[in-house]
């Protein structure tokens, strides 16, 4: 077990005549415990140390929670997530208790999220400990501000990589928005459901023994936070999937330029084709007529040529709209005899 107390103006290695250095009342302390492994015993004695019943003691093991926060006597345990050290991996769930002497949270990573967390307080720290009532909820805030800014900077990497891809697309793009789904997904089968029972357990806050109002409206404070960062995953998820969509109209639209190439290609060369199919037939009358270099000459280079040229003529002049005057004066014959009255005969 690793372990650090933090008194709210120094930080230092956790030792067990700490336990008797906290009182009841002040000062107040923020240990920070890493277990060596799941159900460590020397957990399980600090927390025995620092006033915490059995029952707390074995939830605080568990390798799951749903977002319960329960009171136990003048004891009170929770849960919190912080974005995890490596990018990508889920999020780490973190346990809390407390009680009128001590905050711990419990965890197996998200190093940099708890670091973070302390330097946010720490200015602060001495006046907040002084009046703990609050400080369970504004921790747990400040760690599950790393999710947020997990979110944020998740956000910014997709709207830079969808500006990419709405200007060029290529196949190295889909895999790094594949890379960018897997943290939100990560995110969205745990955050939710969790952020959706700590609604449910902070109801009925105002009764928790040992929380004065200030530490139920920071609880409640944190409840909403939860549901923003829910929020925000959401709106992380449709913005991957518009990416994604981007993407695939980008693939979409250079198929269809590709397929309009072709059929240029196609209309170019479709006389020769004709002519190929023509003159490839085997009438002895045609075979006889064509034997001279001259014939030759005309039939099987010239003539391809001009039917060519002519092709490529008729499409930069006209593009795909060869016959649309024929088919404006059909539309405006109809339209004219709509409107006119109808005649009648003279007898």
């Amino acid at each position: 077990m690793k372990a650090t107390i933090f008194d709210g103006t120094t930080q230092r290695p956790y030792t067990p005549s700490d336990a008797s250095a906290v009182s009841a009342t002040t000062p107040y302390a923020w240990i920070d415990v890493i277990p060596s492994g799941a159900k460590d015993p020397e957990v399980l004695a600090l927390l025995k140390e620092m006033g915490f019943t059995d029952v707390v003691a074995q939830y605080t093991t568990r390798t799951y929670s749903g977002g319960m926060f329960q009171a136990f006597g003048d004891n009170a345990l929770g849960s919190t997530y912080a974005s995890a050290d490596t990018p990508g991996d889920p999020p780490v769930l973190i346990h809390c208790a407390w009680n009128s002497g001590c905050f711990i949270t419990i965890r197996a990573g998200a190093d940099k999220a708890i670091a973070t967390a302390l330097e946010d307080i720490r200015s602060r720290a001495k006046q907040l400990f002084a009046s703990p009532g609050p400080v369970p909820g504004v921790l747990m805030q400040l760690i599950l501000d790393s999710i947020d800014r997990q979110l944020t900077d998740l956000l910014t990497q997709i709207a830079f990589l969808d500006g990419q891809i709405i200007m060029a697309s290529n196949p190295a793009q889909l895999v790094q928005l594949q890379h960018l789904r897997s943290p939100i997904e990560g995110l969205a089968s745990t955050i939710p459901s969790y952020a959706e029972n700590v609604s449910e357990s902070l109801v009925g806050a105002t009764s928790m023994p040992g929380v004065d109002a200030a530490g139920v409206q920071a609880l409640q404070t944190y409840s909403a936070c939860a549901n923003d960062v829910v929020q925000r995953i959401d709106g992380a998820g449709s913005d991957i999937r518009s990416a994604i969509q981007d993407y695939q109209g980008q693939v979409s639209a250079i198929q269809g330029n590709r397929i309009n190439q072709l059929t240029l290609v196609s209309i170019i060369f479709l006389p020769i084709t004709f002519m190929t199919g023509y003159f490839g037939m085997n009438f002895q009358w045609l075979v006889n007529s064509t034997q001279t270099f001259g014939t030759w000459l005309l039939l099987g280079a010239v003539l391809p040529i001009v039917a060519v040229v002519v092709s490529v003529w008729l499409l930069q002049v006209k593009g795909f709209t060869i016959g649309s005057k024929i088919e404006h004066r059909f539309h405006l014959r109809a339209a004219r005899g709509a409107g006119s009255p109808p005649t009648t005969s003279d007898s």
